[in-house]
């Protein structure tokens, strides 16, 4: 724990076991903290390390829950419906800006950008719509040069006035092969 440590940040996602934060003054990685979570008349606290930051001013922080008492869970829970719908997110969902290539069976190759990572899944850009339910295979430029990791396409959002059309991709690969390409694509976001 930090002494003394007080900072006012924003939260950008929110998830079951953890949430993004924008701070002023942000922890650096692998710091444990106690937070007060306030949203209309909920308060809810826990204790939270930090998993990830990112230098800036303001720095943005991923917090994962240590600890969380009873009347906390129950208000966390009632911020995540407000905030979600009855199906809250389980897994905190890291925003990124990376390349990424979506190959289709059998070898339509579409070039779009990563907008958000969790243990899951990604939110991808791509130029044109990719049906729901379709296998893909993902290729995120990265150090370790991983073979392309597979995908189901869970959803599609497109606008008329946009140039793309965001996907919501599911992992399918097993947990070594996810947590693998996931490592790479962090150390990518991390590396630019």
């Amino acid at each position: 724990m930090v002494r003394d440590y007080r900072t006012l940040g924003i939260t950008r996602n929110v998830s079951q076991s953890g949430l993004l934060v924008e701070a002023v003054l942000p922890l650096s990685q692998g710091t444990s903290t106690d937070l007060r979570l306030l949203s209309g008349d909920l308060i809810a606290r826990a204790e939270a390390v930090v998993v990830w930051a990112a230098e800036g001013s303001p720095g943005l922080m991923g917090l994962r829950f240590t600890r969380m008492v009873e009347a906390s869970s129950i208000a966390w829970e009632q911020l995540l419906a407000g905030q979600t719908g009855q199906d809250p997110r389980t897994s905190v969902r890291i925003p990124v800006d990376l390349e990424v290539t979506c190959v289709i069976p059998p070898d339509t190759r579409l070039r779009g950008r990563a907008e958000n990572l969790s243990d899951g899944g990604m939110m991808v850009r791509l130029p044109q719509a990719v049906p729901p339910q379709t296998c893909v295979k993902l290729k995120v430029p990265g150090a370790l040069g991983l073979p392309p990791m597979e995908a189901g396409v869970m959803w599609t959002r497109a606008h008329p006035e946009v140039p793309h059309v965001v996907h919501g991709l599911r992992f399918l690969e097993g947990d070594i092969g996810k947590e693998l390409f996931l490592i790479d694509t962090l150390l990518q976001r991390f590396l630019e």
